[in-house]
């Protein structure tokens, strides 16, 4: 039995390290920023743009008009905004938000900043995961683009409200 057991070792020993071992090699994909360029500009969504009373208002405001520009870009597929660091967001959405003009300030239209700097997060999280799905990414990009609008027509409608000339009696 002693020496049965002693051969069955030396036997699991011997095929253990005579078989071949396969080793997989990993090769990382460089991440256009162009990913979705097409797919884009299919998305089903309602784009509001800013009324030329709000847009006069807001030219002078250079951190929007930044802003304008990095959505215009994912607009157009380009990413590579995402795909940076997330403080690049941040920094940018306080800086918005500590410069915001008096005629736009509202705490509807800031709840529509922090909704949309949540969104630019949250995408920028999932671009940097390379195991998304391109569905998933795309709903993500949508829902940006959704906030951004959403954000537009806050500030259409409070400029609405502000020429309405309501007398009480």
């Amino acid at each position: 039995m002693k020496k049965i057991s002693i051969i069955l070792v030396c036997l699991c020993l011997w095929t253990c390290n005579s078989s071949e071992k396969k080793v997989e090699e990993v090769v990382e994909e460089e991440v256009s920023p162009y990913l979705f360029k097409d797919a884009i500009s299919k998305l089903k969504y309602t784009d509001y743009t800013l009324d030329s009373d709000a847009q006069a208002d807001i030219d002078s405001w250079d951190k929007y008009a930044e802003l304008i520009f990095v959505i215009s870009k994912l607009k157009t597929g380009d990413m590579s905004y995402f795909l940076g660091d997330a403080k690049t967001i941040e920094v940018l959405m306080r800086e918005i938000l500590s410069n915001i003009p008096d005629a736009v300030n509202s705490p509807s239209i800031q709840a529509r900043f922090v909704t949309l700097e949540t969104k630019m997060l949250k995408l920028q999280s999932v671009l940097s995961m390379r195991n998304i799905p391109e569905e998933e990414q795309l709903q993500n990009i949508k829902e940006t683009l959704i906030a951004y609008s959403n954000l537009n027509l806050q500030i259409n409608k409070k400029y609405e409200k502000d020429s309405q000339n309501i007398q009480k009696p």
